[in-house]
C-alpha cells in the first residue's frame, strides 16, 4: 500500500474551485445557491480559521465548512473522499472547526444533513451528535 501523506489546511477563498469540485462529485453533498463563489469567499471572510481542507500529497480528499453566528455554529460540507473513508480524516476535520468555535465561546453547534442521506445520519450518529425530531427547518430564497 503506498504511503498516505495527509495534511490538513485552512480553507482560503483560492480554494473554491478545487473544493466545489469536489463537492460536486461527492455523494450526499448539495450544491445551492449560498455556494457560489462570492458567498464562499464572504463565508471565509466572516469565519476566519474555522474551515479546513486536507489532501494527501496534492490531491483534495476532505473538507468542512464551518462558521457561526455569534451564537451557535454550523457546519456545512463534511466530505471525505469515499476511498479514504475510516481513517478518521472526517473526525479530524470536525474536531479542528470545533476548538476553532469553542475559542470564540460558541457553545452549541448544528448541522442538517439530508432526509434521506442514510450514511450522514449514520455517521453523526456515531460521532455522537443527537438527532433532533423537535425542529422543522424551514428555508426561502432571497433573490
Amino acid at each position: 500500500m503506498d504511503k498516505r501523506e495527509l495534511k490538513y489546511f485552512g480553507m482560503r477563498k483560492n480554494h473554491y474551485s478545487l473544493v466545489r469540485k469536489f463537492w460536486e462529485c461527492t455523494d450526499g453533498i448539495k450544491l445551492t445557491i449560498g455556494d457560489s463563489e462570492n458567498e464562499f469567499e464572504s463565508f471565509l471572510k466572516r469565519n476566519k480559521g474555522m474551515s479546513f481542507i486536507c489532501k494527501d500529497k496534492s490531491i483534495l480528499i476532505g473538507t468542512i465548512l464551518c462558521g457561526h453566528d455569534g451564537r451557535r455554529g454550523f457546519i456545512y460540507h463534511l466530505a471525505v473522499d469515499k476511498n479514504y473513508r475510516n481513517m478518521s480524516i472526517a473526525k479530524t476535520l470536525i474536531n479542528k472547526s470545533i476548538t476553532q468555535l469553542k475559542s470564540q465561546g460558541i457553545k452549541r453547534c448544528m448541522l442538517m444533513a439530508d432526509s434521506i442521506n442514510e450514511n450522514a445520519k449514520s455517521f453523526w450518529i456515531k460521532m455522537q451528535w443527537r438527532k433532533r425530531d423537535d425542529l422543522q427547518m424551514f428555508s426561502i430564497d432571497l433573490k
